[in-house]
């Protein structure tokens, strides 16, 4: 009598739960949604990097936007010319153009003990000194130092410099832009790799004081802007700005501006 008490709820249990199972499958199958299988085709060939230089989340979510939202595809700075090929591949399409770009710090002052407003004893990072009297050094448009831009990058691609903003090493850089996004004072900007020269200063300031404060910085002095042969640079708000549309490397600007802030980026190879 106790057996079969003890029997007749484990069947009833193993009934319903036997039920319950192909109930549960069936609708699994049923209700399934289908995926289109290019996504995971387009996400295995992405660079896997999730640094969000194509405007989506990561790679993935790339991928997901292009075949179901419709997305155009947009240059993977990252993967470069080999992934969107492959990508227009799977989608049957044109490859994109993937324009060679590298990340540009433009700053390039003196950022050693003579030009700190003080002593600095808080938080090393750059987003945390910047909150403390409108930065550590002088200049308020300037680089702090403090290489939030060379922690961030993912490719080896910034290394830090006593006394001198980070250096950029350009085969290396993606332009993923997680730099840009790193630096609190908005001094690291994306520009055509086929730049040779760069005004490697952000300062706003008149050329006066700009002087007190640096020895390299731009003073709006226009030099620059009657070299140019074609007409690529102009002065808004007391500094020199390239454009690089316009820009054919002449290196007249680099020969006559006489703050050297100037840079051009072949310099040490001739």
């Amino acid at each position: 009598m106790m057996t079969t008490l003890i029997l007749i709820p484990l069947c009833v249990m193993g009934v319903l739960g036997l039920v319950m199972a192909v109930g549960l499958g069936l609708a699994a199958k049923k209700l399934a949604v289908e995926t289109d299988p290019r996504i995971e085709l387009l996400t295995e060939i992405m660079p896997g990097a999730n640094c969000g230089a194509c405007g989506f989340a990561g790679c993935s979510a790339y991928a997901k936007a292009i075949v179901e939202g419709g997305k155009e595809p947009v240059p993977c700075p990252v993967g470069g010319d080999e992934t969107a090929k492959k990508m227009a591949d799977i989608l049957g399409i044109e490859p994109p153009v993937v324009p060679k770009t590298t990340a540009k710090i433009f700053c390039c002052g003196d950022i050693s003990e003579k030009r700190q407003k003080g002593n600095y004893e808080g938080v090393k990072t750059c987003a945390s000194a910047t909150l403390v009297a409108g930065g550590t050094i002088m200049c308020s448009y300037g680089c702090l130092g403090f290489g939030d831009c060379v922690r961030i990058c993912q490719f080896g691609a910034m290394k830090e410099r006593p006394n001198l903003p980070p250096e950029i090493d350009e085969e290396k850089c993606t332009s993923c832009g997680l730099c840009v996004k790193a630096c609190p004072r908005n001094l690291i900007k994306i520009i055509p790799k086929s730049a040779e020269y760069v005004v490697a200063c952000s300062s706003l300031d008149r050329g006066k004081y700009v002087k007190r404060v640096c020895d390299t910085g731009c003073t709006g002095c226009k030099l620059c802007v009657k070299k140019c042969p074609n007409k690529a640079i102009t002065v808004e708000n007391n500094l020199a700005i390239i454009n690089y549309e316009l820009c054919k490397n002449a290196g007249e600007c680099y020969k006559a501006c006489p703050q050297g802030c100037i840079i051009w980026k072949n310099a040490q190879k001739s």
